[in-house]
């Protein structure tokens, strides 16, 4: 996991439910072909990385409905590690939504399914996959 418990560290668990919202909606997208739901969650998630983890929409509301519930975290993750993972799946469904506009709904899906994929695995283990993996790539760049 990629997690750095600082002043700056945030709770991952309102991330988290976002990451497993971004999953849960895109499979449902996937299942009964509504192929803009590619477009919607990806301005979803450009609101979230615009505005940042803590005043990003779905986070705010996992907290409202639940934080008052919860123990305090006992990990914190780095703003930045998030921002980069939000970044990089807004990317690739930015790309995704382009092929849906473009009537690729087949490629769209593919981009989109990869998407599912991280956003369930960061859902489900707090691990921040994008970031893990854009910071191994640029560390072998580095001579």
């Amino acid at each position: 996991m990629v997690h750095h418990p600082s002043r700056r560290g945030l709770d991952p668990r309102p991330l988290r439910f976002e990451q497993g919202v971004v999953a849960v909606v895109l499979l449902i997208g996937f299942t009964f072909r509504v192929e803009l739901l590619i477009p919607a969650v990806t301005a979803v998630l450009a609101v979230s990385g615009a505005v940042g983890p803590r005043r990003a929409p779905l986070p705010r509301l996992f907290s409202a409905v639940v934080g008052d519930h919860l123990e305090p975290a006992d990990s914190l993750v780095d703003r930045q590690t998030v921002r980069l993972s939000v970044l990089v799946q807004t990317g690739a469904l930015l790309v995704a939504s382009l092929l849906v506009f473009l009537d690729l709904g087949f490629l769209a899906w593919i981009v989109a399914l990869a998407v599912v994929a991280t956003a369930a695995l960061d859902a489900a283990t707090g691990g921040w996959v994008e970031a893990a993996l854009y910071w191994r790539l640029v560390r072998r760049r580095r001579p």
